[in-house]
């Protein structure tokens, strides 16, 4: 018991000096919470902005609980079958895929309803709607390929000046191998008719399916929510987004477009603190993300960049690492605090114009990145500057440190 009393004692709280022969205490540790309001006392305009995003550390904070005890509450623990024999192999493989697919509808649901009822707790939202699943994605025959859609939320606050965006449960898929999945959100003011820059022309952001992003599904109609159509917007007009990674530690990464900042969340006291404050992702990295598996559909100016990264023949004259998870937010995460580049390109097999939704995953994402110093892209344009016109809509995208995405230019051709 003694023993156990000095081992107490050898570790510095923050209500404790580090050294006993100083009286001088640690700083105290700043929370999300005090955080906001500290932005509140300077602008009391972001006074909706600071529930909303409390009403998201309160989310965050059950969701990271429910992917850690998931198999704990068999909510993803596949059964177990006795069989024997290579076609009962073959069945075993097909049930487990079957099982994982329902495992990730499951935590998916689940998060959906955590997030929904943080939301309306905070009193602050007229509406809180989940967006509908419109999209069909076909192979090169034509036939519906079995894929999960994620059940994106969609907010409104009470004065209509809000409307934000929320993918509940990013990488679910990987929650049954205990590989990091995350939380992703964006907030944009709600768009008025004509309302954009000065130098307005009727459609402040460049169409998607102009620049080969879309994904060949029809618009929605003119009847369709018009919750649905505020969101459409280009990234850039975005005044707040970020993402909450659950992993070894649950980390929260967000901006107001003043700057990137991370907390992570502390179980002693159950509150996000400051951690990471003003993020800058280092100019050039030495890793590259992308799904390799895809490459022999990319088209002949996105190899000839892969090559050169793969065998040092870049402006480094070192050959890159290959690091890629399959959940979009570990992956920007890493990109985020090492360097390097992120890309999902289109590709001539299954994905003609990748696999990430433009609204949800790749506009957010990018914006996080380019206030701490990055860049991002669509393959031809700033990706923040293209206006999805679904919630599903999908893009290729490439994001990453600015020296790294300069140089991917100059293999991959863009338009500005």
């Amino acid at each position: 018991q003694q023993q156990q009393q000095q081992q107490q004692q050898s570790f510095p709280t923050a209500e404790q000096p580090t050294n006993p022969g100083n009286s001088r205490k640690l700083p105290k540790r700043v929370t999300l919470r005090r955080y906001l309001n500290n932005i509140v006392k300077a602008d009391k305009s972001v006074r909706d902005l600071e529930s909303l995003s409390l009403s998201i550390q309160m989310a965050c904070k059950t969701i990271s609980n429910l992917v850690n005890r998931a198999g704990i509450n068999s909510l993803s623990t596949p059964p177990t079958y006795l069989q024997e024999g290579l076609e009962n192999e073959r069945i075993q493989g097909l049930i487990q895929y079957d099982y994982r697919m329902n495992s990730m509808k499951r935590l998916d649901q689940l998060s959906t309803i955590v997030l929904k009822n943080a939301l309306r707790f905070t009193g602050k939202l007229q509406s809180v709607k989940k967006a509908k699943d419109e999209d069909v994605l076909r192979d090169r025959n034509g036939r519906a390929v079995q894929q999960h859609q994620p059940g994106v939320l969609i907010a409104s606050t009470l004065d209509s000046k809000y409307v934000a965006y929320f993918d509940p449960l990013d990488g679910s898929g990987n929650a049954d191998a205990a590989i990091c999945t995350g939380t992703v959100f964006g907030i944009f003011e709600t768009e008025e008719d004509g309302d954009g820059d000065d130098d307005y022309d009727g459609d402040d952001g460049i169409d998607n399916v102009v620049l080969g992003g879309g994904d060949g599904v029809e618009i929605m109609d003119e009847s369709e929510d018009t919750l649905f159509n505020a969101v459409l917007q280009p990234g850039k007009k975005l005044v707040a987004a970020g993402y909450c990674l659950y992993s070894s530690a649950t980390i929260l990464v967000f901006t107001l477009g003043d700057g990137t900042h991370g907390f992570t969340l502390d179980p002693q006291i159950n509150e996000f603190v400051l951690t990471h404050p003003n993020i800058k992702i280092p100019p050039r990295g030495n890793v590259y993300s992308c799904n390799e598996a895809n490459s022999e559909g990319w088209s002949e100016d996105v190899q000839s960049y892969l090559h050169a990264l793969k065998s040092g023949e870049n402006e480094t004259k070192e050959r890159y690492a290959l690091r890629y998870v399959g959940s979009m937010v570990g992956d920007i995460h890493r990109t985020l605090m090492y360097g390097g580049i992120f890309f999902y390109p289109g590709d001539s097999k299954l994905y003609p114009n990748g696999n990430l939704q433009l609204l949800y995953k790749s506009a957010p994402l990018s914006y996080v990145i380019e206030q701490a110093g990055g860049m991002s892209s669509n393959g031809k344009v700033n990706l923040l500057d293209v206006r999805p016109t679904r919630v599903h809509e999908r893009s290729p995208c490439f994001i990453g440190s600015p020296e790294d995405m300069n140089e991917m230019k100059k293999y991959i051709q863009h338009d500005e």
